[in-house]
């Protein structure tokens, strides 16, 4: 039986990352270096929190520039290009762009444990899994709070490869916007519907 306490800090938890849009583009190199530009969408209230009891040079959500050089000093291969901040009420919205060498840099950045991106290689084709929601068996009021939270927010992703990719998405796309093959595939959804896809969401793209 889960505990009340873990449903608690659960509920915290989701509550906070409903408060964030996420958008992704990344450039592919034929030798698999490339470059990735993030740009995140943060409520001011959440990007606050991090401002409590003096604790203004760590803020609650890792998306200041700190961050992003302590990713570039612990990964190799990695660069920092650019950082910016803009205020766009009701948000603060981050973009960055950082280069990487390789495809496994890449990775390493997107995901250090290797369980929400993967990267495989077979028969000449390469494979980039990106694990948006892993799926979550939530109580029906919290899921209706989540989703009243997470309305202005979006995650959208984009791969240009150096030849033609294609892309494809698990569980149910309703709302989603797809460019499923070319030489730029994407993928966008409100974040209310990825949250409620109790089965979660990957995206799995191929060149």
């Amino acid at each position: 039986m889960i505990s009340k306490q873990f449903i608690g800090i659960f509920s915290i938890v989701m509550l906070l990352s409903s408060c964030i849009g996420v958008n992704a583009d990344m450039v592919l190199q034929a030798n698999g270096s490339g470059s990735i530009t993030l740009e995140y969408h943060v409520s001011q209230f959440l990007e606050s929190l991090g401002k409590l009891d003096g604790n203004e040079n760590w803020p609650l959500i890792p998306v200041g520039r700190a961050d992003f050089e302590r990713s570039v000093q612990r990964i190799d291969g990695l660069k920092l290009v650019s950082f910016a901040t803009k205020k766009l009420d009701p948000d603060i919205v981050y973009t960055v762009k950082l280069e990487f060498s390789s495809l496994d840099v890449l990775v390493r950045f997107l995901d250090a444990t290797g369980s929400r991106a993967v990267l495989t290689q077979e028969a000449g084709k390469t494979r980039l899994s990106l694990m948006l929601s892993s799926g979550q068996d939530i109580d029906p009021d919290l899921l209706s709070l989540f989703t009243s939270v997470s309305q202005p927010y979006s995650i959208a992703l984009s791969l240009s490869a150096p030849n033609n990719a294609t892309l494809s998405v698990s569980g149910d796309t309703d709302g989603a916007s797809i460019v499923p093959s070319g030489r730029k595939v994407s993928f966008s959804a409100p974040l209310p519907a990825i949250l409620k896809q109790s089965a979660g969401t990957t995206v799995d793209i191929q060149w």
